[in-house]
């Protein structure tokens, strides 16, 4: 089993920039998630928090923990393609299913 190495400062600026791609305040992000602005700054900011909180966070803004925790995408195109995919929002997986029905008919001609 692999060893992970948890740069908490590093997690806290990805999910700082995450919340901020999304035009979220710290007080309407912890509205949304239940979480504390206070404690949202806390972990932006490098400081501890519980798995579970830091689940809810990623859950909040659509991002899987793999991606928090390591800093990068997986390292192959398929895992890529669900981590994206589980950072859009419904309008933009609508158009991203769209286009996939439309590559797959094309295909099939």
């Amino acid at each position: 089993m692999n060893n992970i190495d948890v740069n908490a400062k590093k997690i806290g600026r990805i999910l700082a920039q995450l919340r901020s791609e999304q035009n979220l305040t710290q007080s309407e992000f912890g509205t949304k998630i239940n979480i504390s602005p206070t404690h949202i700054s806390t972990v932006e900011n490098g400081g501890a928090c519980s798995l579970n909180t830091l689940l809810a966070i990623c859950d909040g803004l659509n991002v899987s923990l793999s991606y928090v925790v390591n800093g990068h995408l997986r390292n192959n195109s398929r895992d890529n393609f669900l981590d994206l995919l589980d950072s859009c929002d419904e309008e933009d997986f609508d158009i991203l299913f769209s286009v996939a029905e439309t590559l797959v008919r094309r295909k099939k001609k």
